[in-house]
């Protein structure tokens, strides 16, 4: 994403030719077809195509021309909104197509080239049916000034720098926060349709996204970068309490230059936390710990409301800072927030990694030693002989049966041990206490186990396979939400208890699946609230560092093995939660979706204690459900939480370990490939553009009524967002590839003839070389 941050504004000339539309529903039942239409919107501007009767119709439009500057390409978007024509009533919608034009100014610019004509096939899409046929439109872009590109800041969400650029310089965290208030619960004097309130939503926040990228690319040409990387964006739904959407972005900061000039090694960044997992230039020389601060808030209609969210993270970033400063290191690397709301209570989250930077000097003196002296080293060029694990590197295909214990070396290579060494000080956040000698330099330090959220390191860095690890603790809330100030004051006071059995139960279950791992690398944190519960999930990718001495593994206790938390760890015991069985019963699986929801079950609660009450109202449950098809108020609240939760729980690719089904999350099938690439394959690429919506779906049918039909719902939307994201992927180039998908879900809700999910996609395109 290209950021014009100049005060002048070069024009552009954009010509649009509205040709076809495919496979439309059928919107006038009397003669079974559409009277179709396609108004063009940009700005104030409003052209129209002629009426064309037919459920394929082709239109092969004039040209609508539209002179226009960068800075408004980049704030507005170009909408498509498809109609059917009514002569005696008004127009009814068929779907709208939003193209963010940016994505060619940004191609435009990297490949400097003035003129860009592309004809692109969108999918229809509406918030009510979805996706409802397809559009297409031939575009022709032109620019008429040359431009300079110290006028623009390029945003990336992707943690490493291209390789045809090079880090002059780091100046840490830049964030800005904008508030909107929720067309939701704007009551206006006119009765509005769902749809209406849909799209007013949906637009609400694609604007106010806008907005706030655009004022964090002003911060970071103002601290002096060019560059925006690792940039996470988040939508916090705050409901009636404050009646607000919140939209916040956050990124790492950086000046960088083309690769013919030799940067100087930069110094201590300005902001010592960063959203990045690596540093640019191997300039990480320690490795801290895993780091987490949260805070409990009470949101009100505060007058100033961005000053006031502003300030609740900067308190936390400080007390993030200060446990990394307690345990001797400078910098937070892979940085992450989030925030989970319920009844006016939020739960603000920030987590990270401690590590030590150092000045340059051991990077550059690396250059210059002999392999005699190597062995004592920061930097240790290694044998040929010596056995190390090769990672393969997929880009299209993962076979995860296949390990990596087959690899042999034919040249030495630079391995940097250095970079998981301990701090001079002890750690003592979220980390054993115990050190050990480092296998390979002998003189430095490193922990007996590692946890970290920086991605995983590169094949020579480890041993044997990478496993996927997931456990969760839930904390029972005994107040009522209705009563905020004892409700907060509940999580709060569950929160350290969570914490100290979540990475208990972490540990265990590391010692589980991969007895001879000590790592745990790709680390998230995520937290989620409902009336009476407070669960906390935790997930990464667990491998075996080879700059750890390998221990012998104890054998594990009979009283483990047979323990009832030992089989709750292992999801034996999950899998037969109230009315579980149930609905496996009744599911029929059907074709094999582009994108599955693993569900985290986690135990309904029973309001009786009394077991064999409990027994009764199962089995009369399951009665009332096979004979009605009826289900209660609170169990449908239980499914919606848990798919709620798991969708918060992000993507897992299924190239980053052999046993990804096994763990709850969002799970791209194979089906998807070649066009959606693993993380592990985009560093040889180029990226050429950035794309992020919004998309607010729902459902006013009867059919939501159970947690099949729920299951059902949120698959439709997530195939529809794959189909869309596959749709949008021309506007990258004709080789272009999608990388780095993110999906959030700031709302979901269900009632029993309702449900309402709001989802934010972004992704990374990609040029394939």
């Amino acid at each position: 994403m290209l950021i014009p941050v100049c005060n002048e504004r070069l024009p552009v000339r954009l010509e649009i030719c509205v040709h076809s539309a495919k496979s439309l529903p059928v919107m006038n039942k009397s003669i079974n077809s559409t009277d179709a239409f396609v108004e063009v919107r940009f700005l104030e501007t409003i052209d129209k195509t002629d009426v064309i009767t037919s459920l394929n119709p082709v239109w092969n439009s004039e040209q609508f021309v539209f002179d226009t500057d960068e800075k408004e390409l980049a704030e507005e978007w170009l909408q498509f909104r498809v109609m059917d024509h009514d002569t005696y009533s008004a127009n009814d919608a068929i779907g709208r197509v939003n193209i963010d034009c940016n994505i060619f100014l940004e191609r435009m610019r990297l490949s400097k080239i003035d003129l860009l004509e592309e004809t692109l096939t969108m999918k229809v899409y509406d918030t009510i049916y979805g996706n409802r046929g397809e559009l297409t439109v031939h575009i022709k872009m032109q620019l008429l000034m040359q431009y300079s590109p110290k006028n623009y800041v390029h945003i990336m969400s992707t943690n490493f720098i291209p390789s045809t650029l090079r880090v002059s310089d780091i100046f840490g965290l830049v964030d800005h926060i904008r508030c909107e208030k929720d067309p939701d619960y704007e009551w206006l004097d006119k009765i509005r349709t769902p749809r209406a309130t849909n799209e007013a939503r949906q637009n609400a926040i694609r604007v106010t996204m806008r907005d706030a990228i655009m004022g964090l690319a002003m911060k970071a040409y103002q601290m002096g970068g060019n560059a925006i990387v690792g940039l996470l964006e988040y939508v916090d739904m705050e409901g009636s309490a404050s009646d607000l959407l919140t939209c916040r972005v956050i990124g790492t900061c950086v000046k960088v230059l083309h690769d013919l000039v030799p940067p100087l090694p930069f110094g201590k960044p300005q902001k010592p936390i960063l959203t990045i997992d690596k540093l640019p230039a191997e300039r990480q020389v320690g490795l801290g710990a895993l780091l987490s601060s949260r805070s409990i808030k009470l949101l009100n209609e505060d007058e100033e409301p961005e000053t006031v969210r502003k300030n609740y993270w900067v308190a936390l970033r400080a007390e993030l800072f200060q446990q990394a400063r307690s345990i001797g290191c400078n910098l937070i690397v892979g940085y992450t927030e989030s925030v989970t709301v319920n009844e006016g209570v939020a739960l603000l989250t920030c987590t990270g990694t401690a590590i030590v930077q150092s000045d340059g000097a051991e990077v550059l003196a690396a250059c210059h030693i002999s392999e005699g002296s190597a062995r004592n080293s920061p930097v240790i060029t290694r044998d040929s002989t010596e056995k190390e694990i090769k990672e393969r590197k997929a880009l299209f295909k993962f076979n995860g049966s296949e390990g990596r214990e087959k690899r042999s070396d034919s040249a030495p290579r630079a391995f940097r041990c250095n970079q998981f060494h301990c701090p001079t000080q002890e750690t003592k956040y979220h980390s054993p206490s115990k050190v050990v000698s480092c296998a390979y330099c002998k003189t430095g330090h490193v922990g007996e186990f590692v946890l970290s959220t920086q991605q995983c390191p590169s094949a020579q860095y480890y041993a044997g396979p990478r496993n996927f690890i997931q456990v969760s603790v839930c904390k029972k809330i005994a107040s009522d939400p209705n009563e905020t100030a004892d409700y907060a004051a509940d999580i709060g006071n569950a929160l350290p208890y969570s914490d100290h059995e979540l990475i208990g139960n972490l540990l265990t279950e590391a010692k589980s699946i991969y007895p001879l791992g000590n790592a745990i690398f790709s680390l998230a944190i995520t937290n989620s609230v409902c009336d009476d519960s407070l669960v906390c999930i935790i997930t990464g990718v667990l491998v075996r560092l080879l700059v750890i001495q390998k221990t012998e593994t104890a054998s594990p206790s009979i009283t483990n093995v047979l323990s009832f938390s030992s089989l709750q760890r292992q999801h034996d015991a999950r899998r037969f939660s109230w009315g579980t069985v149930r609905d496996a019963i009744r599911f029929k699986p059907t074709v094999q979706s582009n994108l599955t929801l693993k569900i985290l079950n986690i135990k309904q609660s029973m309001e009786d204690n009394n077991s064999t009450s409990a027994k009764s109202r199962l089995r009369l449950n399951t009665i009332v459900d096979k004979v009605r098809r009826k289900q209660h108020k609170e169990y449908v609240s239980h499914v919606v939480f848990e798919r709620h939760m798991s969708l918060s729980i992000g993507i897992h690719e299924n190239q980053s370990a052999g046993n990804a089904s096994s763990i709850a999350g969002v799970h791209l099938s194979n089906a998807v490939y070649p066009q959606f690439v693993n993380k592990d394959a985009v560093e040889g690429m180029i990226p050429v553009a950035r794309f992020s919506d919004v998309f607010v779906r729902e459902d006013l049918s009867t059919a939501v009524r159970d947690s099949s039909t729920v299951d059902g719902f949120v698959t439709n939307v997530l195939e529809e967002r794959i189909a869309t994201i596959k749709s949008i992927l021309s506007l990258g180039g004709s080789n272009a590839v999608v990388a780095n998908m993110r999906i959030s879900c700031p709302q979901f809700n269900v009632s029993k003839e309702h449900a309402h999910i709001i989802l934010l996609v972004s992704v990374d395109f990609y040029n394939v070389p």
